[in-house]
């Protein structure tokens, strides 16, 4: 019997397979053996899916998998650089003559995804895991760019094992583990001229990429659900583009293909349409075709080819057609939770309620008790956050406006002399206050990366306190007039776009424009008059040596107040062009989406 004489879903064909899957792996299988615990994740969360778990004694699998867990000899361990997850295999736990480790420990991010995704399968509670150990050891792996290799010996870095990462993280509730802002800088940099993302910045777009960055940044909370039919969310991958990508990926024969020129397979109906799922676009991919392109993949054995009848099914192949068919709804599987790969029901959300992924609007209370616990800790969390962010954003809009008030009463009445008199205690305050932006930054608050962040509040502070407080005789210049101006409106602008967002969810569409077009003309106002203020300091800086360390002195070491403001400028003139061209590309985005909203 060839694979093209079966007829529809051949529910029993594959429980057969995944059933001799969780028994016995073909021969073939003995150059995988490093990866054993994923294979085993193949298989049981393939039974899973065909609603057939009870073929398999669950604890039996949990005592298994456990088996694998690396632990510290001592407390003191968990910082000595190494990775103590899970291994893949039983000889991955052994020293290897071909690797110089002293202190061998061969646990791998992907194992560990593994090991956790199928004891959240098979009903284990993963409090009893020792996530301290693991989640601090792991955050060893990250790398300075963001991405994280996968074992601590080194390996090859990309999106797949930040994805793992950030699996890991959110199956084990707790994201200290991981810097998630350096995580979502490399994921970004991942995505393409064309809207995918290639596993490594630089690279082509590929479906396994994609989907690794779309569900890392799902599980991070940086996309929110439905993002293609709501583009004005606040996100800095290229939607539009993504979308585009993924719907291109659909071929003549109803399938997926993973790159740009290559055939459709089985897996990528997973990975794109994951992805697709994920943003609340699946809808617009032709189901019916996608169902028959995976059908004309069974094999009479049971199980998935990767092409079209081709002869002999492998386990990965077999259980991303499971997957694929599941998004379809198909008939006799189980939803699946799209983001980490396993059980819909296997994972309950942050508010303590099982999602049905199939429908995003409904949800099935999970022992009540814990539930509505669950549910009222997260919710309170979140509103406290957005409550002190809408009083900190509106409150420092109130001084800025003080400060434009002050600046235009006292120019209409005595000239530009007397601007800086005006304004100088709610400009200092205001100004003083986006400190806090520095410490929302480190703290997690908010998703602007400090090394972003400091620069730009540094340079206004160095402006504020360093040049105007520092030397009056600055004071009275009429670059101060054009300096207030420029910076208290796009503040003004700003601070009321983030509080809106912060108290109603939403910004109207002209705050936006406005927030992405007034430094068209404020950003070179408000530079040049920075710059030309220093430059007028300089003088009185040399005259009075103010803020000058002169040697000798018990630090043994200089500083000279007037150099370091002539490095200022030196930043200045290079510095200034470059950010206005990433403002543009800022306001080409940003408008392009409000308007396909």
């Amino acid at each position: 019997m060839g694979t093209s004489e079966l007829a529809g879903f051949a529910r029993a064909h594959h429980v057969a397979f995944f059933d001799a899957m969780t028994t016995e792996l073909p021969g073939d299988y003995a150059t995988q053996e490093v990866n054993h615990l994923t294979l085993a994740y193949f298989a049981v969360a393939g039974l899973s899916l065909l609603r057939e778990l009870d073929r398999v004694n669950k604890d039996e699998i949990a005592k298994w998998v456990l088996c694998f867990e690396v632990h510290p000899e001592a407390n003191g361990d968990v910082d000595n650089g190494l990775f103590y997850g899970f291994c893949g295999s039983r000889s991955t736990q052994f020293p290897s003559a071909n690797v110089k480790d002293p202190c061998h420990n061969g646990s791998h991010l992907a194992s560990t995804y593994s090991a956790l995704a199928i004891l959240k399968i098979v009903g284990y509670d993963l409090a009893n895991i020792d996530s301290k150990a693991l989640l601090s050891s792991m955050k060893n792996l990250q790398q300075p760019d963001g991405s994280f290799m996968p074992i601590h010996i080194g390996a090859e870095t990309d999106l797949r094992f930040v994805y793992c990462a950030a699996a890991i993280c959110s199956m084990l509730d707790d994201w200290s583990g991981m810097d998630k802002l350096k995580a979502e800088e490399y994921i970004l940099n991942c995505q393409t001229y064309d809207g995918g993302f290639g596993m490594v910045p630089g690279s082509e777009s590929h479906g396994g990429g994609t989907f690794c960055a779309v569900a890392a940044l799902r599980l991070m909370g940086f996309i929110q659900v439905d993002l293609a039919s709501n583009l004005r969310e606040s996100v800095s991958i290229d939607i539009h583009m993504l979308l585009e990508w993924c719907l291109q990926r659909q071929v003549t024969d109803g399938g997926f293909q993973g790159r740009r020129n290559k055939p459709s397979d089985t897996c990528y109906a997973f990975w794109v349409g994951g992805v697709l799922k994920m943003i609340g676009a699946y809808h617009l991919i032709d189901h019916c075709a996608l169902r028959e392109f995976l059908l004309t993949c069974q094999s009479h054995y049971g199980g998935f080819t990767k092409f079209p009848y081709d002869g002999i099914p492998d386990i990965y192949h077999s259980y991303y057609g499971l997957a694929a068919l599941s998004l379809l709804e198909e008939e006799g599987l189980e939803p699946l939770h799209v983001e980490l790969g396993i059980l819909a029901t296997a994972f309950s959300d942050a508010r303590g309620v099982l999602v049905d992924l199939q429908d995003p609007g409904q949800s099935r209370p999970r022992h009540p008790l814990p539930a509505l616990r669950g549910s009222a800790m997260a919710g309170v969390g979140s509103a406290v956050r957005r409550l002190y962010l809408s009083v900190y954003n509106w409150v420092v809009f109130f001084g800025w406006a003080q400060v434009l008030y002050y600046a235009v009463l006292a120019l209409l009445e005595s000239g530009h002399e007397a601007v800086y008199a005006a304004v100088e205690r709610p400009l200092q305050f205001a100004q003083t206050a986006a400190i806090m932006e520095i410490l929302h930054g480190l703290v997690g608050l908010v998703r602007s990366p400090v090394s972003a962040t400091l620069p730009q509040i540094g340079s206004r502070l160095f402006l504020t306190w360093g040049i105007l407080w520092s030397f009056p005789e600055t004071q009275s210049h009429i670059l101060v007039t054009s300096l207030v101006i420029s910076w208290s409106i796009t503040e003004i602008i700003r601070y009321s776009f983030f509080g809106m967002k912060e108290a109603l969810g939403f910004a109207p569409s002209w705050l936006l424009w406005l927030r992405y077009s007034t430094f068209m003309l404020l950003y070179p106002t408000g530079i040049s008059s920075e710059v030309g203020l220093i430059y007028i300091a300089l003088p009185y800086m040399k005259a009075s040596e103010k803020y000058c360390l002169r040697l000798p002195n018990k630090w043994n070491f200089s500083f000279d107040y007037l150099y370091g403001s002539l490095l200022a400028i030196a930043v200045y003139v290079p510095g200034s062009p470059h950010m206005f061209r990433y403002m543009l590309a800022q306001r080409k985005k940003a408008l392009s989406k409000g308007k396909t909203a």
